[in-house]
C-alpha cells in the first residue's frame, strides 16, 4: 500500500451507505464515518452503480494489530465468495488480477492501494485481527472520467422511467470502459534493485514469444507470502501456460492471518497448467502438483532460480538445488499435452510481492544465450512485459474484466458515445490504437493488449500464437469477421463525431484493411470465406455477409465525405455483388428467412436477420418473412443467437450484444411493439434487482434474467449497450440523416414514430453535432396534439416525419410547431 501525500486527487468515488454486521449485508444506511472490531467485523460499501479506480482508505484510529480483508465485486453475492467476483488471470490489463486484497494498518492516516480495480459497485472491509480500526472515509481515487450520468452531452428523456434508467446502462458501462491515456498506470516499480511485481497475472515478455527448450534464469527476493512465474506461455492465444510460484516461509510477524496455505504450503513450489492456480467459469486451469523446497526461503533475502525445458521435462533449481524435475505427460490436462513452447513472465498470488532481476534466457541443449535483461531499466522493462501505463486514450471490452480493446466488440460502444458522452477524443483514441497496431497486410488485432507498444510487440501478438497456431498470423484465424464490426465503428465515428480530418489522415490504412477484407471474398461464390466466425460460421456465413455489406456501404459514404469517388463507387460495387450473390445462395424460402450457412440450411440466426436488414440486404418481402420467423429465437428475456441453441438448457446464455443488432433492425422496420417488449424484457433485469444492479449493461443474460456467466459475468460492458443509442434515435427520433450527408449531423432527421407507438407522451433528446453546437428534440403529446420544439445549429437542416407529415427545417436554430396525432 501506499501513503497518500496532502494533495489526494479531489476526482474520488465515494460510497453512498453502508451496513456494520458479522458478514457482508445489503440492507444499508447513509455512509458515515464507522469502526469495525471482533465483535463487529465486517463493513459493507455500496457506491450505488458501478465505480472504478485505486482504492484509498482513510484511517481515524487504530488500536492492537489490525489486519482488513478487502472485496471488491460487482455484484453483491460476490463479497460472500472466497475470491470475490474474480479472480481475472486472462490478461494483465494493468489491474488487480485479484479481487481481494489484504492490509496491515499500523496507524492513522490516509492509504492508498497500489493497483487499481477496474470496475465495482459493492466493497466489503473485514476485520482479520483483535484490534479495532475507524476509517473516516473510504473509496476510489478515479481511473476514468467522472461523469454526473444524468448531465451529459447527449441525453434522452420520457415519461417512461425504466426507458431512462435502460438508456444509461450503456452510457454509464462506455463512461467507466473509456478511460484516457496514462489514467491505467504501470503496474511494476522499476529500480536498481529490479522490477518490484505485485501478486497479479504473469507480465508476459514479447521477446520470448519464440522460444522452446529453454532455461529461464532469474534471482529473486520475496518481500511478502512468494513470487509467481510463467513459462512455454503463448503471448498470444491461447493466453495461457505453465505457472509457478515459490512460496517463501510465511513468517507469522509479516504473514497476513488470511493466507491460503493449503494452496500456498510455506516453502514450496506450486506448479500449474493454465491460466492461473485455480478454475474460473470459463478459464481452466489445472494445479498439478506441489513441491517442498528443502531450505528456508526467507523474505528480504535474494535466491538464484532456474527453470529448465528440455522436451517433456521440467526441473526447477533454486540456488543450484534441484527441487524437482519432472516428465510434464504424466500430469492431466484434460486428454491433451502440456505445450512447452512460449515466452516466460512474472507475477504471483493474491498479496504476495516481491523482486526479480538479473534475468536471463538460454538454450538449453546447447546453452547458448537467447536473452538477458538486469531489469531495472524501466523504459525498456515495463512495455515489454506488457505493464506500461495504457499509451492511448482507449475503449476497453469491460471496466472489471477483458480490459483489453476487442476490434469487434467496439461497434456498439462506438455508437453509445455519440448519443451519450460524446467522448470523442477517447473514441478516435481507440481507432488510433488498432492503427498503430495494424500488420502491413491491412489486418487488425482482434483484442489488442493495452501494457505493451505496438511499435516493438505487434509481431509477437499476430504469429506468437501457441499449439495449432504457433507460426500463423492468428487475426486470419481467430474472429476475423470482427475486423468487420472494427470498419463499422470506424464509420460510426466518422458519420456521428464529422472527423473528416481524422478520416483523411488514416483514409489508406483503412483502404488497406478494407482491401484485407474483400481478399476473403470468395470469386467463386462471391461470398466471405472465413476460417471462423462470430457472427457466423466462417464460410459463407449470411451474418457475416450482410454485416459485410452494410461496412462496405458506410465506406462509401465515408469516402464520399473526403471526395474520394472512386473508392465510393468501388466499394458499393462490391457491396453489390455481395447483395446478389446472397440473394441466390442462402435466402431460403422455404424457411423464409435467410440460412446461417450453406452447410447449414435450416438453421437461422439473430445476427443474420439483423444484419441483412440493416444492411439493406433484403427487399420488403424478404424482411417481413424474416420478422416473422423470430419468435421461434425467442428464449427467456430475449433472442437466443441461433436456431442451433437448444432452448431446453438451463445454462443458455442470451446475448444483449447481439439481441442490440436485432433491436435495430426492428426500429428501423417500425416494429415498435416488439422492439418495446426486447427491450422491457432484455434489459429490466440490469436495472430491477438491487444487488445486481451496476447501473451499467450486463455482458451476458441467463434464460431466468440473471448474470449468464454468474459471478464471473461483467456487469459493466458496453458492448450491450444498444438502447442507449437506440432510443435516442428511434424513440426520441432524433437521428442524422442517411448518407454521407448526414456526417456530423450536417443534416439530420427526427423521426418519432417509435416513440408514439410506444404511447409515449413527453420525450427529450440531445445530442452534439459538429457545427458548434446540439441537436436537441423535445416533444409532447396532449391528446391528439403533438408539440414539437427542435434546436439546432443554423447551419445544420433537418426534416421532422411522422405518418404523411413532413416538415423541412432550414437555417434557423430554433424550431416549434404542433401537429394533429391519431
Amino acid at each position: 500500500m501506499h501513503v497518500l501525500n496532502n494533495n489526494l486527487s479531489s476526482t474520488l468515488f465515494q460510497p453512498l451507505s453502508f451496513a456494520l454486521g458479522s458478514q457482508a449485508s445489503s440492507q444499508i444506511s447513509p455512509f458515515q464515518k464507522f469502526q469495525i472490531t471482533a465483535s463487529v467485523p465486517v463493513a459493507t460499501i455500496d457506491y450505488g452503480s458501478e465505480v472504478a479506480g485505486y482504492p484509498y482508505f482513510n484511517v481515524e484510529s487504530v488500536s492492537g494489530k489490525v489486519q482488513i480483508e478487502v472485496k471488491y465485486s460487482e455484484q453483491f453475492d460476490g463479497l460472500s465468495s472466497n475470491f470475490s467476483d474474480g479472480p481475472f488471470p486472462i490478461q494483465v490489463a494493468l489491474s488487480n488480477t485479484y479481487r481481494v486484497e489484504t492490509f496491515e494498518i499500523t496507524s492513522p492516516g490516509e492509504f492508498q492501494a497500489y493497483l487499481l480495480q477496474g470496475g465495482q459497485r459493492w466493497q466489503s472491509i473485514r476485520l482479520l485481527t483483535n484490534g479495532t480500526v475507524t476509517f473516516s472515509a473510504v473509496g476510489f481515487k478515479a481511473s476514468v472520467q467522472k461523469l454526473d450520468i444524468n448531465n451529459l452531452p447527449g441525453s434522452f428523456q420520457s415519461d417512461d422511467d425504466s426507458l431512462n434508467e435502460i438508456w444509461k446502462l450503456g452510457a454509464r458501462a462506455a463512461s467507466v470502459a473509456c478511460v484516457e491515456k496514462g489514467s491505467q498506470k504501470s503496474i511494476w516499480d522499476v529500480s536498481n534493485d529490479g522490477a518490484f511485481v505485485r501478486g497479479m497475472r504473469a507480465g508476459i515478455s514479447f521477446q520470448g514469444a519464440f522460444f522452446k527448450d529453454y532455461t529461464l534464469e532469474f534471482t529473486t527476493r520475496i518481500e511478502r507470502g512468494g513470487i509467481g512465474w510463467a513459462i512455454a506461455h503463448p503471448i498470444a492465444s491461447p493466453a495461457k501456460g505453465i505457472q509457478l510460484n515459490l512460496v517463501g516461509n510465511l513468517p507469522a510477524n509479516t504473514s497476513f492471518v488470511n493466507t491460503n496455505t493449503s494452496l500456498t504450503p510455506p516453502n514450496s513450489i506450486l506448479l500449474s497448467y493454465g491460466y492461473s492456480f485455480v478454475n474460473v467459469t470459463t478459464l481452466t486451469s489445472y494445479m498439478l502438483d506441489t513441491f517442498n523446497v528443502p531450505q528456508d526461503i526467507q523474505e528480504k533475502t535474494w535466491y538464484n532460480v532456474k527453470s529448465v525445458l528440455s522436451g517433456d521435462f521440467l526441473a526447477v533449481y533454486i540456488d543450484n538445488t534441484q527441487i524437482f524435475n519432472v516428465s510434464l505427460s504424466s500430469y492431466y490436462i484434460g486428454g491433451s499435452s502440456i505445450p512447452t513452447a512460449g515466452s516466460f513472465g512474472f507475477g504471483g498470488w493474491q498479496d504476495q510481492s516481491g523482486y526479480i532481476k538479473d534475468v536471463s534466457v538460454y538454450s538449453t541443449a546447447k546453452q547458448t544465450t537467447l536473452y538477458q535483461n538486469s531489469m531495472t531499466n524501466s523504459s525498456v522493462v515495463l512495455a515489454e512485459y506488457g505493464v506500461h501505463e495504457n499509451l492511448e486514450s482507449i475503449c476497453l471490452d469491460g471496466a472489471k474484466r477483458d480490459r483489453t480493446v476487442w476490434l469487434g466488440d467496439y461497434y456498439h460502444t462506438s455508437r453509445i458515445i455519440g448519443a451519450s458522452t460524446s467522448a470523442y477524443d477517447i473514441a478516435r483514441g481507440t481507432l488510433q490504437f488498432f492503427l498503430d497496431w495494424q500488420l502491413t497486410d491491412g489486418v487488425f488485432p482482434y483484442d489488442p493488449p493495452i501494457g505493451y507498444d505496438p511499435s516493438t510487440a505487434s509481431h509477437a501478438f499476430a504469429t506468437g500464437g501457441g499449439g495449432q497456431l504457433a507460426g500463423y498470423e492468428i487475426y486470419d484465424i481467430i474472429l476475423p469477421d470482427y475486423q468487420i464490426l472494427g470498419m463499422i465503428s470506424f464509420c460510426n465515428y466518422v458519420l456521428t463525431s464529422g472527423d473528416l480530418t481524422f478520416a483523411r489522415q488514416t483514409w489508406a490504412q483503412w483502404q488497406l484493411h478494407t482491401e484485407w477484407v474483400l481478399s476473403w471474398v470468395s470469386p467463386t461464390i462471391g461470398l466471405p470465406v472465413f476460417t471462423l466466425g462470430f457472427l457466423g460460421p466462417g464460410n459463407s456465413s449470411s451474418a457475416i455477409s450482410c454485416a459485410l455489406i452494410q461496412a462496405l456501404n458506410m465506406m462509401a459514404d465515408v469516402a464520399t465525405g473526403i471526395n474520394d469517388t472512386a473508392s465510393a463507387s468501388s466499394y458499393r460495387s462490391s457491396a453489390e455483388n455481395i447483395t446478389t450473390a446472397l440473394n441466390s445462395l442462402l435466402w431460403n424460402p422455404n424457411l423464409g428467412v435467410y440460412s446461417v450457412s450453406p452447410a447449414s440450411p435450416n438453421d437461422f440466426s439473430v445476427a443474420s436477420i439483423a444484419f441483412c436488414i440493416t444492411s439493406g440486404a433484403a427487399n420488403a418481402t424478404q424482411v417481413a418473412s424474416s420478422l416473422a420467423a423470430l419468435p421461434s429465437l425467442q428464449l427467456g428475456p430475449g433472442y437466443k443467437d441461433s436456431t442451433a441453441v437448444n432452448s431446453s438448457d438451463p445454462s443458455a446464455l442470451i446475448a444483449p450484444n447481439t439481441n442490440g443488432f436485432l433491436l435495430s433492425a426492428l426500429l428501423s422496420q417500425k416494429q415498435s411493439s416488439t422492439a418495446l417488449e426486447l427491450i422491457k424484457s432484455l434489459w429490466t433485469p440490469m436495472i430491477s434487482n438491487n444487488e445486481t444492479s451496476s447501473g451499467a449493461s450486463w455482458e451476458y443474460m441467463g434464460v431466468t434474467g440473471d448474470p449468464g456467466y454468474g459471478l464471473f459475468t461483467s456487469l459493466s460492458h458496453p458492448w450491450s449497450g444498444a438502447p442507449t443509442y437506440l432510443l435516442t434515435e428511434w424513440v426520441a427520433g432524433l437521428r442524422s440523416a442517411d448518407g454521407a450527408a448526414g456526417i456530423g449531423y450536417k443534416n439530420w432527421v427526427i423521426g418519432p414514430d417509435a416513440g408514439i407507438a410506444m404511447n409515449l407522451k413527453n420525450v427529450t433528446a440531445k445530442v452534439v453535432t459538429a457545427f458548434g453546437g446540439s441537436l436537441e428534440v423535445d416533444w409532447n403529446v396532449q391528446g391528439t396534439t403533438m408539440n414539437v420544439n427542435i434546436q439546432a445549429p443554423n447551419t445544420t437542416s433537418g426534416v421532422f416525419v411522422l405518418g404523411e407529415t413532413r416538415k423541412v427545417l432550414r437555417g434557423e436554430s430554433s424550431y416549434s410547431f404542433s401537429l394533429s396525432i391519431f
